[in-house]
């Protein structure tokens, strides 16, 4: 049946077009009255159902769907919600759970049945592999991105064969019946089919055409392209060594090709097709990073490569080509994921400072955006992840990221900032785990926060759960996954610099609401990706309605002016009309009298007024013409503006009040673990909300919060001194060892800072089977990149596993390493990080230098810098750091303090291994900013 082990696997893999899927109880065939719950996959073709979701590689049964296919309601006894879908050769009944869900179901199908006159499927003859005279019969089936056949019409769910199409996909006819369908890839492989007639073999042909022709690009196209085919057309060339797949020490030599839309990687060069190509988007982006020495990770839609330069030149080369041509590329066509994402509603919010005095931002830089890394959320109401937008009102959104930081500094009250909310979004989805003993993946429920940058995963939605991971998505991807990869259904990935993790929604629209809400989240993280077209069409937007505006004012006006030309015309002819009538009376008079030469000029007065009547009247009817004309334009003009703000009021924007009194702490918004371990003690967060309640409430309100909340811990230890009192005394004994091996684990946790939290998504067949210890915090092997802050963020990132791997993906710690000094708090031993000029340590100082005396940090600002740079929430210890730098004792920090003191700690190899210093020269290189 199959050629390879490949046509093998994408056997296993769902046809496109999946409409609905769900889960419906079902009528045994038989007629024995047994109904049973299953799980239904609604397609373009057929209706399939399965055990349940997680059991989607075998299918149950299905219903192939036909033109002549009707769908009705019934009730039964036992059965409200039923419905049953019959066909010329077989009739299923199922049943919802209520009325909505079968109706939902019944107008899906319908019109799925309803579409069907352009679909393609029916029985061909398929020549063999050897012998072309031996033609077998089989049902085939015409699907957006392949072709497939099965043994009849009656077990469509079952895959005999599988034809993927690319972009380079043919079909050629062959005498009056016979059709070729071609790869032509470098594997040669074809189909030859024979139809019944003509008409039908030319029905074929025309259809596979017209889906082949909607594939757009597809990195298979390229397989038999030559490294001299696109270095004729190239932007960049060079070799550069890549991180391999499997993950190994040792990087290799790749040849690369960037052209104005593709990045190509062949072996060398001279090889006569590409290993791998990329597509550029506007949703690329290119970081530096620490894996090796001048490397970077370039990173697509669905992929992440690691690269190595020679030298910091050629690296430099390279990240402004790709950059250059990231700018200039197009957005990829028919990219669902892409068009989802366009759907999603954008959250802005503006925040105004009154007075002058340190904010507590800190920006890090994303591209050319500038990320919120750090905030106070309680006093500055800006949410961690939050893209500037505006300053002063003023448009920064597609603003070099330099310039935007030239405005905020010596900034002077009143600064208005405008933000776009990081996406956000929370919910359960099942997520695959990587099996330490075999190569089978489990799979587990795991409740997900989609928050601040970074999509965390937790053991359940209740105020005991465990923080399980995280993946920051700065750097990252998301991509769809196919069947074929996991054998389920409605799967996504995210891939996260060496590492990342596959997701199961429960239906196809589950799946697209997570997979989109994250790349439009990652389009943020990752400074604008395809937002940036979208905020151009914005501003453009904004600009047309502006001019548009202007030209409404105008037309008005116009309009105005017009009207008074009619009302002055209109009075102009009433008036040579009331003249007129008077020469006539006149003229009549006169005639009476036999005044012949008074009766004379009465008429030639007569006549003159009529000309007058008649050229008042023209012009009174060009004056109303006219006004009619100018009405058109202004009612033409005023539904313009009314379909742009009907536009605006369903666009994807929303816009939200931040004012002190109505804004609500993000933390209540997501629950989310906050504790930079993932696993702090719940007394200690308690005693943290605490503090936080009484801020807020403020008075005599905070104390008397507090209080209550003392007075409640109080209560409960009572409680349990009583409980400990009734206790035996074995019970005390086992107590006592479980004080001693806590004091273990926490001595460990100092000496070597293991991590002590183990990952339960192992795929080991027993769930008492331990796991082994995770490998210890490797900071130097993390990504870091320059072009962007660096900073360690509040979660700590524990080093990723190899991509293969069947190690667990991430590891956490509870706990930072404690010791008594942030100046002596070591990361991990390996090369020091580089020594700070003195201008360099300069430009550092003049990041915080926003107090009332410039040149001078107090404690205020100097313990801002050192919670930006090293993430440090301990009060005692960011004094013990200040008097390190005040030697001078007057309680504020010079620059010659601050020189002298980064100079004490660098000058010493083990100082510049230090969580401060790396962080120092992190933070120096990701251009970051404190305000």
């Amino acid at each position: 049946m199959f050629s390879s082990a490949k046509e093998k696997k994408l056997a296993k893999g769902t046809v496109s077009g999946i409409q609905k899927s769900g889960y419906l109880t079902k009528s045994a065939k038989n007629g024995s009255g047994i109904w049973k719950q299953r799980y239904f996959v609604l397609t373009n073709n057929t209706l399939t159902y399965f055990s349940d979701h997680k059991k989607t590689d075998v299918a149950k049964g299905d219903v192939l769907l036909t033109e002549a296919a009707t769908i009705e309601g019934f009730e039964e006894e036992g059965v409200k919600f039923g419905f049953k879908v019959s066909t010329q050769f077989v009739t299923m009944k199922m049943a919802a759970e209520h009325s909505e869900e079968r109706k939902v179901w019944v107008n899906a199908i319908r019109v799925v049945i309803a579409e069907l006159g352009n679909s393609m499927r029916g029985y061909l003859h398929k020549a063999g592999r050897f012998l072309e005279a031996k033609q077998v019969r089989k049902f085939f089936m015409l699907h957006n991105d392949c072709l497939t056949y099965h043994s009849d019409l009656y077990k469509t769910s079952i895959i005999q064969g599988l034809r993927m199409f690319s972009g380079k996909t043919t079909v050629e006819t062959e005498g009056p019946k016979t059709l070729i369908m071609k790869t032509n890839l470098k594997d040669n492989k074809f189909w030859k089919l024979r139809a019944e007639n003509e008409e039908e073999r030319d029905k074929w042909v025309n259809a596979v055409r017209e889906k082949v022709s909607k594939l757009g690009f597809m990195e298979v196209d390229y397989e038999n392209t030559k490294v001299d085919d696109v270095s004729k057309e190239s932007l960049h060339t060079g070799f550069l060594s890549a991180r391999p797949k499997s993950g190994n020490v040792e990087w290799e030599d790749r040849f690369f090709v960037l052209t104005e839309s593709e990045l190509y990687q062949f072996e060398d060069d001279s090889s006569m097709a590409p290993e791998h190509v990329y597509v550029l988007s506007p949703n690329c982006s290119v970081f530096e990073t620490k894996l090796q020495e001048h490397s970077f990770e370039f990173v697509t839609n669905s992929k992440v490569l690691h690269v190595q330069g020679e030298n910091a030149e050629v690296t430099a080369g390279w990240i402004k080509k790709l950059r250059e041509a990231i700018n200039n590329s197009k957005a990829i066509t028919n990219d669902p994921l892409l068009e989802a994402a366009k759907k999603q509603k954008a959250i802005f919010y503006d925040v105004i400072f009154e007075t002058k005095k340190p904010l507590g931002l800190v920006l890090e830089r994303s591209g050319n955006w500038a990320l919120v890394k750090l905030a106070n959320q309680d006093t500055t109401h800006v949410s961690i992840g939050s893209a500037l937008t505006t300053v002063n009102g003023d448009e920064v959104i597609l603003a070099d990221y330099t310039k935007t930081i030239q405005r905020l500094t010596a900034w002077q009250p009143p600064l208005s900032l405008g933000f776009r909310l990081a996406p956000e979004k929370r919910g359960w989805l099942t997520k695959q785990g990587r099996g330490r003993k075999s190569k089978r993946k489990n799979w587990k429920p795991r409740y997900f926060v989609l928050a601040e940058g970074r999509l965390s995963y937790f053991s359940n939605d209740g105020k005991d759960a465990v923080l399980k991971g995280v993946i920051h998505l700065m750097g990252s991807a998301v991509s769809l996954v196919h069947r074929s990869e996991t054998s389920q259904y409605f799967c996504f990935k995210v891939v996260s610099g060496i590492t990342g993790i596959i997701m199961q929604g429960l239906t196809v629209d589950e799946m697209m609401e997570w997979a989109s809400a994250i790349y439009h989240a990652i389009s943020v993280a990752n400074g604008g990706g395809y937002l940036l077209d979208v905020e151009k069409d914005r501003l453009k937007q904004l600009e047309l309605e502006k001019n548009k505006g202007e030209q409404g004012g105008k037309a008005e006006v116009e309009l105005l002016e017009k009207t008074q030309i009619e009302i002055a015309t209109s009075k102009e002819a009433k008036d040579a009309a009331e003249q007129l009538e008077k020469a006539r009376l006149e003229a009549e008079i006169a005639e009476k009298t036999g005044d012949d030469e008074a009766a004379k000029k009465a008429r030639q007065l007569e006549e003159e007024q009529k000309r007058k009547v008649e050229e008042a009247k023209k012009r009174e009817e060009e004056a109303v013409k006219s006004k009619k004309e100018a009405e058109s334009v202004v009612e033409e003009i005023n539904s313009e503006l009314a379909q742009m703000e009907l536009k605006k009021a369903d666009s994807q924007a929303i816009i939200i009040d931040r004012s002190k009194s109505n804004w609500t702490d993000p933390r209540t918004r997501v629950e989310e673990v906050k504790e930079e371990g993932g696993g702090e003690k719940k007394e200690v967060k308690k005693e943290e909300e605490v503090v936080v309640v009484a801020k807020k409430e403020g008075g005599e309100k905070g104390v008397k919060k507090e209080e209550e909340v003392k007075k409640k811990e109080n209560e409960v230890k009572k409680e349990e001194e009583v409980k400990v009192e009734e206790t035996a005394a074995p019970t005390q004994e086992k107590e006592k060892e479980k004080e001693k091996e806590k004091e273990k684990e926490k001595e460990k946790e100092e000496e070597g800072g293991q991590d002590q939290d183990e990952e339960d998504d192992s795929d080991s067949s027993s769930e008492e089977s331990s796991s082994p210890p995770p490998p210890p915090l490797a900071h130097d092997k993390s990504r870091r990149r320059s072009s962007v802050p660096i900073v360690p963020p509040p979660v700590p990132v524990a080093p990723p596993p190899e991509e293969d791997s069947d190690e667990e993906e991430t590891k956490f710690t509870k706990k930072h390493i404690q010791t008594k000094d942030l100046k002596a708090r070591t990361v991990t031993p390996g090369d020091p990080a580089p020594l700070l000029t003195p201008d360099e340590l300069r430009t550092v100082f003049a990041t915080v230098d926003h107090g009332v005396v410039k040149g001078q940090l107090n404690p205020m600002l100097f313990g801002t810098l050192i919670r930006s740079i090293t993430n440090c929430k301990n009060l005692f210890d960011e004094m013990n750091m200040f008097s390190f730098f005040n030697t001078s004792g007057d309680g504020v920090i010079d620059v010659e303090e601050f020189l002298d003191g980064c100079k004490r700690i660098g000058e010493e190899r083990d100082g510049r291994c230090t969580v401060f210093y790396r962080g120092l020269v992190k933070y120096h290189q990701s251009q970051g900013f404190v305000l």
